[in-house]
C-alpha cells in the first residue's frame, strides 16, 4: 500500500437516487469514514444507492466488509444497491472472496443509472 488517501463524495444524480463516489485506497485506517457515508445515505431511504468504486486503487479486506455491510444495510431498507468496479483493484479481491455474485455490478456509474432507469415502476 501507498499513502494514497481514500476521499468520498456524494451525489444525487437523479430522483430517489444516492451516488457514493470513492477513490484511492479502501482499508482499515479509511473503511470507518466509508461506513459512516453509506450508513448515512441508507438512513435517508433512497430507492437506489450507487457505490462507485472505479477510481478505487486498493481494496482490502475491510473494504469487502463495508460494502457486505451496505448489501445488508440496503437490503433491510429495501434500497436498491448497484456497485460500480470496473478495475482489478475491486473487482478481484470481490471475486477472491466469492462475493461478486452477491452484488449489482455495472463498469460505469452511467450504466448503473441507465439500468435504474429501466427497472423503475411505470
Amino acid at each position: 500500500m501507498s499513502d494514497v488517501e481514500m476521499t468520498v463524495a456524494v451525489a444525487h444524480p437523479a430522483p430517489g437516487t444516492a451516488l457514493i463516489a470513492v477513490s484511492g485506497e479502501v482499508d482499515m485506517l479509511s473503511t470507518p469514514t466509508l461506513l459512516k457515508m453509506i450508513e448515512d445515505q441508507v438512513a435517508a431511504g433512497p430507492q437506489r444507492l450507487i457505490i462507485d468504486m472505479a477510481a478505487v486503487t486498493f481494496m482490502g479486506t475491510s473494504g469487502l466488509a463495508v460494502l457486505v455491510e451496505a448489501l445488508s444495510m440496503s437490503r433491510v431498507r429495501g434500497t436498491d444497491l448497484r456497485l460500480v468496479c470496473a478495475t482489478a483493484a475491486v473487482r478481484r479481491p470481490l471475486e477472491l472472496a466469492g462475493l461478486i455474485t452477491l452484488f449489482q455490478v455495472t463498469a460505469t456509474a452511467s450504466e448503473a443509472l441507465e439500468r435504474t432507469a429501466h427497472t423503475d415502476p411505470a
